[in-house]
């Protein structure tokens, strides 16, 4: 018995510890604006000339469209168009691959959203990436 209640225990402790680090902040839709390409989607967009917001270590890319349309890159899985819209104060987006949906979303850190964060799950579990902007 008390072996399982020293169990019990470590794994309440050990589950209570696992808080994120990161701090979410709902944002007006306006305030994601200066993240989207101000022009429809092509069918193979230039991210080097266009808005996108990034993370090098996963690593991953996303543009976003005025059409309410993306591009992502993922250089493991290779790369897609899907569709965003604004919710409750952050960017949900979504994308239909052949082996599997895709599911993200971007949130901003701060009430400017000068900080970003895109978040997923994939097959390791949920994933919390900051972002890197290129909005030039």
């Amino acid at each position: 018995m008390r072996v399982f209640i020293f169990i019990l225990l470590t794994l309440l402790i050990f589950s209570c510890g696992k808080g994120t680090k990161y701090n979410y902040t709902k944002v007006e839709k306006s305030k994601f604006t200066n993240l989207v390409n101000q022009k429809n989607i092509t069918r193979k967009p230039n991210t080097t000339l266009d808005k996108k917001i990034f993370n090098n270590d996963y690593p991953i890319e996303i543009a976003l469209y005025k059409n309410n349309k993306f591009y992502y890159n993922l250089p493991r899985l290779g790369d897609g168009q899907g569709t965003w819209y604004y919710r409750n104060g952050h960017l949900e987006l979504s994308a239909k691959r052949k082996i599997f949906d895709m599911y993200l979303e971007i949130h901003a850190e701060d009430l400017k959203a000068e900080n970003l964060l895109i978040t997923f799950t994939d097959r390791f579990g949920r994933k919390v990436l900051k972002a890197e902007k290129d909005i030039q």
